[in-house]
């Protein structure tokens, strides 16, 4: 069993490894520290369960069982030699041995591995004879008798026919699903398999990344379309995100406000402290979640808060991102790594405050532009632009 986690583990480890490659997701962060976890818990247990496997360790109820139906038997040692494991300082040794039983077949060869006590050590070694116990008359595996009753040990001492026997064929132990020792072997298939299964679930939620990997794509590019897509997800300027996200913003600023910027990812609103007040504090909302971040950086004079002020909720939010897209347009420039505009009414000193504006800028290596709006889509105004763009056009006339 434990081999089977740690097969599932490693599948894990993998698909945890890719999947934060190709997605950057939290996660395959979380999967691959549990995945760790368990595979550097299960490899020790796998490496020492390994290490045990054959070591004769049977049911003492087995072993009684087949002592009483006289499958004690002499055996010679032929050889020994160490594998390199321990436990608790006692070494695991591979002991080569020619059995004699009492019944059944005639004498045979076979290989135990057994935790040898440095104590005994000595009296293991190739021309002992020691007693055993052969758990299955059908099967060659003995177990070594530790502590042989009286009558054992002394014939065991006394033996010379075991001790003078020349040789006898190998007898090959058998393939069956269990060991001698009742412990079922699980077939070596089934790790690779479950390997496979652990890789293949945890990769599951991105699994479409996967399969666009496997079109000859590379990891880096496979990445950019994931995040370009789960950007464009959660963007101001996806239709349906705008309106939702205001009206978070607004429930912990109140409607009436200053000035509202909306990003790409985020939006950002700066409104009287309190109504009717001369100070202002700023609203934020990103990744799905409106907060108050606190009192503005920069406050406006106090005389101009009551002329800053506009009804944010009177505003179409949703027609607006669309106006960006515009002013790309009329501007002929092109700017779409940082998309952004914002609402506010332009208070000059003297004048009358205008109706809410919504303002556009944008640029790119060579121009830049902007374009300003009335809520319901009308251009104020416009500035910049590219070369024989509608803005630069405009501006060309009226000079």
């Amino acid at each position: 069993m434990i081999r089977c986690v740690f097969a599932l583990s490693l599948g894990v480890l993998a698909a945890s490894i890719l999947g934060d490659a190709l997605t950057g997701d939290p996660l395959y962060g979380t999967l691959l520290v549990v995945a760790i976890v368990v595979a550097s818990i299960a490899l020790p247990l796998t490496i020492m369960g390994s290490v045990m496997g054959g070591m004769g360790l049977a049911d003492p109820k087995k072993v009684a069982a087949a002592k009483a139906a006289g499958r004690t038997a002499l055996a010679r040692v032929t050889g020994i030699k160490a594998t390199g494991s321990s436990i608790n300082d006692q070494p695991v040794c591979e002991i080569e041995l020619l059995v004699v039983p009492r019944q059944g077949r005639g004498p045979y060869r076979t290989t135990v591995r057994q935790l040898v006590n440095l104590a005994r050590l000595p009296s293991v070694q190739p021309g002992a004879v020691v007693v055993v116990t052969q758990l299955d008359p059908e099967r060659p595996e003995v177990v070594l008798d530790d502590a042989p009753d009286l009558d054992w040990a002394r014939r065991a001492e006394t033996d010379r026919q075991v001790r003078e026997l020349r040789d006898a064929e190998v007898w090959a132990l058998p393939h069956r699903g269990r060991s001698a020792g009742g412990i079922r072997h699980i077939p070596f298939v089934v790790f690779p398999v479950l390997a496979v299964l652990g890789f293949a679930a945890a990769l599951y939620p991105a699994w479409d990344e996967a399969g666009r990997l496997l079109e000859t794509r590379s990891i880096d590019a496979v990445r950019a379309e994931h995040d370009a897509a789960a950007a464009a997800e959660t963007s101001m300027f996806t239709p349906g995100n705008l309106e939702p996200a205001i009206d978070a913003v607004l429930a912990l600023s109140g409607g009436e406000v200053t000035q509202v910027y909306v990003y790409d990812q985020s939006v950002r609103v700066t409104a009287p402290t309190s109504p009717g007040a001369t100070t202002t504090d700023e609203w934020e909302f990103r990744d799905g979640e409106a907060v108050h971040t606190g009192a503005s950086l920069i406050q406006p004079e106090p005389e101009d808060v009551p002329r800053e002020v506009f009804d944010a909720t009177a505003i179409d939010w949703a027609a607006l991102p669309a106006l960006y897209d515009e002013t790309q347009r009329l501007t002929g420039i092109d700017d779409t790594d940082s998309p952004s505009f914002y609402v506010e009414r332009l208070v000059i000193t003297g004048e009358k405050p205008t109706a809410p504006l919504v303002r556009t800028y944008v640029d790119d290596d060579y121009h830049d532009g902007s374009v300003d709006y009335s809520t319901d889509g009308e251009v104020v105004s416009t500035r910049g632009g590219a070369p024989g763009s509608e803005t630069a056009a405009a501006e060309q006339d009226d000079a």
